[in-house]
């Protein structure tokens, strides 16, 4: 892979994060939950095939439907690799702490 490959490659990568990050918040504006990217996109050791991986915290239970809306949302993108998004309050508090560690939070 040549150095603009990899330049592609990582620009492709920092659009699909942006893109991803647009429509959860769009999704969710009006609600009051955390967003964090987690996993190796976070760990900045992510490769072109790697999955995205998106924790919502709710600070407040969200209404039945939302993240369904969301995940349908973000199945219909252009988004050209998986998206794992989950619900942190349905979590083994280990699991959270963990992905909290290496977060980076998408939100205010």
């Amino acid at each position: 892979m040549s150095l603009s490959d990899s330049q592609s490659t990582a620009d492709t990568s920092s659009a699909n994060l942006a893109l991803v990050r647009q429509i959860i918040l769009d999704k969710l504006k009006g609600y009051s939950v955390q967003v964090y990217l987690f996993g190796s996109h976070a760990r900045k050791n992510a490769r072109p095939t790697s999955d995205i991986d998106v924790g919502i915290l709710p600070k407040e239970p969200l209404p039945i439907g939302v993240l369904a809306e969301v995940r349908e949302a973000l199945f219909e993108s252009t988004i050209p690799v998986n998206i794992d998004l989950v619900n942190l309050s349905q979590t083994d508090e280990i699991f959270k702490q963990h992905i909290l560690q290496e977060a980076i939070v998408w939100n205010d």
